[in-house]
């Protein structure tokens, strides 16, 4: 009799554990996550019908061992590796790393040797332990970008801005958007000062995102259950791209990228700047426009900006990075004049201008800092900002403020 009773629930168990590991090595076989979560359920009520229009749960066990050797097998090579993917050491919000986490790299060839996130989960130097001070007066919000990726630590923005008396907060989160960058301000909110100088830093490149982001932190607020519950999904999202299985299936159907190259742009004539690209940078005549959706996400999340600062006496600039690409097909082209090729860019700063008060852009004076010193803003091989355009971005940032305070006389 009790087992009677108890058999539904065993066989609900079993379907539930037996759903979740092929629903889980569908994550590992395919690109977008929603086949995962889609097939979730479906394998869920496969198995249930199996053990209970069949009376196979005897069988549940053989069932398991395929799947759950494959999970076993990637769970166990995560764990033996030190950290070496930015999730594993992000919050589940996405608004900060792991505090006082230290990181060896073991690319011998990066200049990285050592990453250390600070006591307030943010980067520090790994040497000294010293990063972001207590209280903030200046406040630089952004992704890979803000937080130096590819860059040591003496090299990133904090440091460089304290070679020009700035003493920074630095708030990079590598992989972020928009949305995550208002959740890194509302997270660090109290340790900024009343009249502070914030600048959030919106990279042309990737930044512009879909309504999914806004509609899944959303999701997130409701109820502390559903907090855990979509944060464990976006680990499991960003864990998946890092298996065994994944990497290989891509190796095999992704079309290999064109070999880098050098080439040599000319500067003014006689100089020329070197840079190593998989394309010839000249061939870049125009990127896409944004799309509908993308430009309703971009003014929405300038409207949930406008509502985290309500009453607060901060002083707010959303600053525009330029798409790489748009930077070196202008340096490419013989003239001291900055063309506008990416549409992305010009809309967003048409849709900032009309719903923020302080929108700026560090394009031209980029590419003006750029073709004075004939030297890259970008790393080798790499879409980030070297040391050079780490000052750049430093230097606009200060003469920010010094035309706030022009203004104001």
């Amino acid at each position: 009799m009790v087992t009677a009773k108890l058999k539904p629930l065993c066989i609900f168990v079993a379907a539930v554990f037996l759903g979740t590991l092929y629903a889980g090595c569908v994550g590992l076989v395919t690109y977008p996550l929603r086949a995962s979560l889609l097939s979730w359920p479906i394998w869920i009520i496969l198995f249930w019908c199996l053990f209970w229009k069949f009376d196979l749960i005897r069988f549940s066990g053989y069932l398991a061992v395929v799947p759950l050797s494959i999970l076993s097998f990637e769970v166990v090579r995560t764990i033996r590796q030190p950290p070496q993917y930015a999730f594993q050491l992000k919050s589940l919000d996405r608004s900060h790393y792991t505090p006082s986490a230290r990181v060896s790299n073991r690319n011998y060839a990066s200049p990285v040797k050592e990453l250390y996130i600070g006591q307030d989960g943010f980067r520090a130097d790994p040497e000294t332990g010293q990063g972001n001070p207590s209280r903030c007066h200046d406040v630089l919000i952004g992704d890979s970008m803000i937080y130096g990726a590819g860059l040591p630590y003496p090299s990133t923005l904090g440091p460089v801005l304290e070679t020009m008396n700035i003493n920074a907060c630095v708030f990079g989160v590598a992989g972020n958007s928009p949305v995550d960058y208002l959740a890194t301000l509302h997270y660090v909110a109290n340790r900024i000062d009343d009249g502070a100088r914030i600048a959030i830093y919106i990279y042309a490149y990737n930044d512009f995102v879909t309504m999914r982001k806004y509609l899944e932190r959303t999701i997130r607020g409701l109820s502390p259950s559903l907090v855990r519950l979509t944060g464990l999904i976006g680990y499991y999202d960003d864990w998946r791209r890092t298996t065994f299985v994944q990497g290989s299936l891509r190796a095999v159907t992704t079309t290999p990228k064109d070999p880098f190259r050098s080439y040599h742009l000319k500067i003014g004539g006689t100089r020329e700047i070197e840079i190593y690209w998989d394309h010839d940078p000249g061939e870049y005549h125009g990127g896409r426009r944004l799309k509908r959706e993308e430009r309703a996400t971009f003014e929405f999340f300038l409207k949930r900006l406008r509502a985290l600062v309500a009453n607060r006496s901060w002083r707010v600039t959303v600053v525009f990075i330029p798409d790489n690409e748009e930077m070196l097909a202008n340096l490419s082209h013989p003239s001291s004049t900055f063309q506008d090729l990416d549409p992305r860019r010009v809309e967003a700063l048409k849709i900032c201008a009309t719903l923020w008060s302080d929108c700026r852009d560090l394009t031209h004076y980029m590419f003006d800092r750029a073709i004075a010193e004939a030297q890259s803003p970008y790393l080798l091989k790499d879409r980030h900002f070297s040391l050079f355009g780490n000052r750049v971005l430093a230097e606009h940032y200060k003469s920010m403020g010094e035309n706030r305070l022009v203004q104001n006389r």
